[in-house]
């Protein structure tokens, strides 16, 4: 569930820090003019950094930023499908990545850093959800339209798409792509940039994260994806009348939606392109729900657990079985 993170560590040893085997600190070298800056320190670490800012004050700062996902899976040894020991690499997420995992990564954080979890204070993080579908995501990713009135950007083929908002960036990408993955694999992604955009969530350190906090913030993700304006590519056109043909060929086009129609007028022309998706198309945005939600059952509780939570849309936490979840077959589009 949590995969790039930016914490402040609070009072660290840092004499005892830079004694660390495990870690190798070099000087900050400028890319721009080349100039070396003694003052900060950065070390490598499995795909992550770590910086020591202010070294020489009374009061230095230490950083980590970086994927703790790609962090465990280094650590562990798992590399891409389509890794090769000669080529570029910068580690891999394209797994499922659960609670176990991330205590997993605290404990580890706290011995390498020698202290308490309660120390790491979050200042980024990134909620994101790995769903495998039975179709190529590339058909649900060329029909993102707009997310909360901002556009879509397209990147790489159009296999990586982001919305970026003042405090938050919402990002739907092709993982399968991204690493050659046999699997049709897509990551829905939420990457908070100022922490009052979770201030109701309840984590602000890494003592924070538990199955009740990260249920909290999968509600946030899957609100956030039902905020998603989507054009579904797998429409029958053969079914549909001239009239309604003419419509999806304004439906599928972003500027419409952004520059031709006032926002007044909105709210008739999704009713319709409703209509028409739940009527003539194979719901694409409805499987993917459906499979954000049952990731919930999958990898957000601690193996030892008996419980299974997941979320609702109406941002309800309920107790429910996998089985329920598959059962939930609903029909309707909830993200107009």
């Amino acid at each position: 569930m949590v995969d790039y993170t930016k914490i402040y560590l609070l009072k660290i040893d840092v004499e005892n820090l830079l004694k660390s085997t495990k870690l190798d600190f070099k000087c900050d070298l400028s890319k721009s003019t080349g100039e070396i800056n003694e003052n900060i320190l950065i070390a490598k670490y499995h795909y992550c950094k770590i910086r020591i800012i202010n070294l020489k004050s009374q009061n230095p700062h230490v950083l980590f930023t970086g994927s703790i996902h790609k962090l465990w899976n280094s650590l562990k040894g798992i590399k891409a499908p389509n890794y090769k020991i000669n080529k570029p690499y910068n580690g891999y997420n394209g797994n499922q990545f659960n609670l176990d995992n991330i205590i997993e990564i605290k404990t580890h954080l706290e011995n390498l850093f020698d202290c308490k979890a309660n120390q790491m204070i979050f200042q980024n993080i990134e909620f994101g959800v790995n769903v495998t579908l039975d179709f190529n995501p590339f058909l649900y990713l060329k029909g993102l339209l707009y997310h909360k009135n901002i556009p879509f950007e397209f990147s790489h083929s159009g296999n990586n798409t982001m919305a970026q908002h003042k405090n938050f960036i919402f990002k739907i990408y092709n993982k399968s792509y991204q690493y050659e993955m046999v699997k049709n694999v897509l990551r829905v992604e939420l990457k908070i940039i100022k922490m009052i955009e979770i201030k109701n969530l309840s984590i602000k350190t890494f003592s924070d994260i538990n199955e009740i906090t990260l249920n909290n913030a999968r509600i946030m993700l899957l609100n956030r994806f039902e905020e998603v304006m989507h054009y579904d590519y797998s429409i029958e056109k053969n079914k549909l009348s001239n009239r309604e043909i003419l419509a999806i060929n304004n439906y599928s086009n972003p500027r419409y939606w952004i520059e031709d129609l006032k926002p007044i007028h909105r709210d008739r022309h999704k009713k319709k392109l409703k209509e028409i998706t739940l009527s003539f198309s194979k719901n694409l945005h409805s499987l993917i729900k459906r499979e954000i939600q049952k990731k919930c059952v999958m990898i957000n509780q601690l193996s030892k657990s008996s419980k299974c939570v997941m979320i609702n849309s109406s941002s309800i936490r309920i107790n429910i079985t996998l089985k329920q979840v598959e059962k939930t077959n609903s029909t309707h589009l909830e993200y107009f």
